[in-house]
């Protein structure tokens, strides 16, 4: 599996350095509101994300937990965000062969559940 799990932010008019001055935390990725070519042209809010790939862990649970380390200290500011409108969630993100599956354990559900942050799970749907 290619994977990244991540912390995403998005807002119409999220500005990076105030979500980045809230929580205390670098992110990986940002974008601020407006038109990108790597996105539909719908997608025009900004963005703010913190990720975890194959360089820092290979496994997507693994990612997922590195992740949460990270943002679990945070779950005060990340709920502040989220009053302000703030879409929050965490994403795993790539590709899997045929017949892969993600088992998430339970007690990786549980942290995730403490959060009140939604999970998405987006998979690739490019063959390769």
């Amino acid at each position: 599996m290619l994977t990244v799990a991540s912390l995403t932010i998005e807002k119409p008019d999220l500005d990076p350095g105030t979500v980045t001055s809230a929580l205390g935390i670098k992110p990986t990725c940002t974008r601020m509101p407006g038109p990108s070519r790597w996105r539909p042209a719908d997608d025009t809010d900004g963005l703010w994300m913190l990720e975890c790939d194959r360089r820092t862990a290979e496994d997507p649970v693994e990612q997922l937990s590195h992740v949460l380390s990270l943002v679990e200290p945070k779950s005060a500011e990340l709920a502040a965000l989220q009053t302000c409108g703030h879409r929050v969630s965490l994403e795993i993100r790539g590709y899997a062969g045929d017949g892969a599956t993600l088992v998430i354990p339970h007690a990786l559900l549980t942290r995730i559940t403490h959060l009140n942050i939604p999970l998405k799970v987006i998979p690739n749907v490019n063959e390769r």
